[in-house]
């Protein structure tokens, strides 16, 4: 399954299947997607317009920004999705069979790094749209508060499947270090937003 090579319709029916892929995870990476795309279709409308000469050099570096934010965005949808499925290969075997102690710990680990990378990329794509805020087309400001809600709300996402897998973890001090890093980076994400829609 490749998020980016399916058309909506195929999309909203994957999704929609009694299948464990693409779930919430790949849904988290398409609302960053999403959110990144929908600066730069704002930026489109600003770059090449007097009254923004000014921030010509900031403008130019965020559209490059989102390109490659909205590329990230479908890798790392799909990624959530391949260790899902890791994950719940190994679930289903018994605690004692040999492939999964020996693939266990690994896989568990890369399905909370996944989500939490989408939790970076969001407050990235969030940190970027408040920067633009005052500086791009007024006639688009609706779009760039709904990047923002659209950044947030991958984040809020992903930290759930970081949060479901982190109770596996049987090392509660790496845990809660992990539940510490993902409140702080969620609570970055959110006031950013809010600070976004405030400014708009």
């Amino acid at each position: 399954m490749d998020l980016g090579s399916q058309s909506v319709n195929e999309l909203l029916a994957s999704l929609a299947a009694k299948q464990p892929t693409p779930g919430g995870g790949a849904v988290a990476g398409l609302l960053a997607g999403l959110s990144s795309s929908l600066g730069q279709m704002v930026l489109a409308y600003t770059e090449g317009k007097k009254k923004y000469a000014e921030y010509e050099a900031m403008l130019d570096e965020s559209v490059s920004f989102f390109r490659k934010a909205s590329q990230e965005a479908i890798t790392l949808g799909n990624a959530d999705a391949d260790a899902y499925e890791t994950l719940n290969v190994l679930w289903k075997l018994d605690k004692e069979d040999p492939k999964r102690i020996a693939s266990w710990d690994d896989a568990l680990a890369n399905a909370i790094e996944v989500p939490f990378q989408t939790m970076q990329l969001s407050e990235r794509v969030l940190t970027t749209i408040n920067n633009l805020v005052g500086k791009t087309n007024a006639m688009l400001v609706s779009d760039l508060v709904i990047a923002a809600i659209l950044a947030e709300a991958s984040a809020r996402s992903a930290r759930l499947n970081v949060e479901i897998n982190l109770r596996q973890m049987e090392d509660g001090k790496e845990r809660n270090t992990l539940q510490e890093k993902t409140t702080a980076l969620l609570a970055s994400c959110i006031t950013i937003c809010k600070s976004i829609e405030d400014a708009c």
